[in-house]
Order: C-alpha cells, then sequence, then structure tokens
C-alpha cells in the first residue's frame, strides 16, 4: 500500500477512537447533570431554554475540545 492510503487509515482511526471518547464523555457529563439537577425534566417539563443552553454548551465546548485534540 502506498503511504498515502496507510496515513489516511491511521487518520480514520484516530478520528473514530477520538469521537469514541468524545461521546462517551459526553454521555458521562449527561447523566451527573440528569442525577444532579434534573437536566432532562428542565428542558423538557419545565420548557427551560437555560437549562438547554447550558446542556448544548456543555455539548459544543467537550466536542471542540476533543476536535483540537485530534487536529494537533
Amino acid at each position: 500500500m502506498p503511504d498515502e492510503v496507510v496515513r489516511f487509515f491511521q487518520a480514520l482511526g484516530t478520528t473514530i477512537l477520538w469521537s469514541i471518547v468524545a461521546i462517551i464523555i459526553v454521555a458521562v457529563v449527561f447523566e451527573i447533570l440528569e442525577k444532579r439537577y434534573r437536566l432532562i425534566d428542565e428542558i423538557f417539563k419545565e420548557n427551560s431554554v437555560a437549562a438547554a443552553i447550558l446542556a448544548g454548551s456543555f455539548v459544543l465546548g467537550i466536542f471542540y475540545t476533543v476536535a483540537q485534540i485530534v487536529i494537533h
């Protein structure tokens, strides 16, 4: 195999690995927020926009951080 193909598959594997790590981190953070603050109830039952923005900012922040790790 040419070097470009090998590097492509290495990069693809690294990206998939870090994506799985990011998804696990987001799931753990959501579980912690759910247990402590009942985040899902706040968002859907109480229609709290602030809670939804908080949850979204956590998700975006975690994924952004992991993307920066993958890029460098």
